[in-house]
């Protein structure tokens, strides 16, 4: 392998996204398709289904390790809160990012998040344009800005 192909491989990084609402998936995936080229979007719709994906099991054997988790707070079955609670006390998971992206604007919600363990707090934005920026401003931030643990 060329070392250039070496380099690429190494400035994609991979996100997982978890929310159970498709329509704000897509939204986020065509966001983050319009501010950058190196992300490569992992999605799924519940926390059980996140958690299968973090150890790697069912149908998500082999599926590979993310860079950071991008998780929303109301799911179906565990909810958001439960689902980082479990990131955190995984080992496979206890290092990664988690940025909660929630509608919530609840003090308490947000308050409860950092406490349990999330590296920030995003709010779901109404227009695209401004959701554009905030993903274009987490994409800077996490992997232009901070260095990551490697995997």
């Amino acid at each position: 392998m060329s070392s250039e192909h070496n380099k690429s491989i190494k400035n994609r990084f991979q996100i997982l996204l978890i929310d159970d609402n498709p329509a704000d998936s897509h939204l986020f995936e065509t966001a983050l398709r319009e501010v950058s080229a190196r992300a490569i979007l992992y999605w799924v719709a519940t926390g059980e289904e996140a958690l299968e994906y973090i150890a790697q099991q069912g149908r998500f054997q082999n599926a590979g390790e993310v860079d950071i988790i991008v998780l929303d707070l109301n799911l179906p079955g565990l909810s958001g809160f439960e689902v980082l609670t479990k990131l955190r006390q995984n080992a496979a998971s206890r290092h990664k990012p988690v940025i909660v992206l929630s509608s919530s604007r609840a003090q308490s919600d947000i308050k409860q998040a950092y406490v349990m363990g999330a590296n920030s707090y995003v709010l779901k934005a109404m227009s695209f344009e401004t959701y554009l920026e905030r993903v274009e401003r987490l994409v800077k931030y996490w992997f232009d800005t901070v260095e990551l643990p490697n995997q």
